[in-house]
């Protein structure tokens, strides 16, 4: 997995560039998701909206203010996940090897985008249900789902590339070993 920051010389040398490039390229992509919220905050609002219609079937949209029986909700541009998106996107740029290892990077980044969509409907769910307070459910509705499925699905990304490049790696001594005896 991924080289542990309490390492010594050559590997330690490569985690601290790895961190600077992670860096730079998280805050240059944060800038440019953040440039286009506006847009990506009407997207985000409406597939909300969807999933939100499947379990409070009387809500309503309008722009990007989702409108419940007991209260409303809007979706700003800072609910778009574009700190996620751009933290996820960096690593998969970055410790990505292949395209095929990019790809299912792609599929993990895609995944993120769809749990900020399940964090947004439940916070709908539970404003609509104990409409008194909003602003509680939701801080701890957004701990609890960005806190806890975010860091499993890098995780899952990161095993599931350890395990692709421990496959091509036995496939390749495999050869090896097969063409020299």
């Amino acid at each position: 997995m991924v080289v542990a920051i309490f390492t010594s010389g050559k590997d330690k040398k490569e985690t601290i560039v790895f961190l600077i490039k992670f860096y730079i390229l998280f805050f240059f992509l944060f800038f440019i998701l953040n440039y286009f919220g506006e847009y990506i905050v009407e997207v985000v609002a409406y597939l909300s909206y969807i999933f939100v219609k499947l379990i409070i079937p009387n809500a309503k949209i309008i722009n990007n203010i989702i409108y419940l029986p007991n209260a409303e909700v809007e979706v700003i541009k800072e609910c778009t996940g574009s700190f996620i998106t751009s933290g996820i996107l960096s690593l998969i740029i970055l410790y990505s090897k292949n395209i095929k290892e990019f790809i299912i990077g792609l599929f993990f980044l895609l995944l993120a985008f769809f749990v900020n969509i399940f964090r947004i409907v439940l916070v709908c769910y539970y404003v609509n249900l104990y409409p008194k307070n909003p602003i509680f459910y939701h801080d701890i509705v957004g701990y609890i789902i960005i806190l806890s499925l975010i860091p499993i699905l890098v995780l899952g990304y990161l095993k599931v590339i350890d395990i692709i490049r421990e496959g091509n790696n036995a496939i390749h001594k495999g050869k090896y070993l097969k063409n020299k005896s």
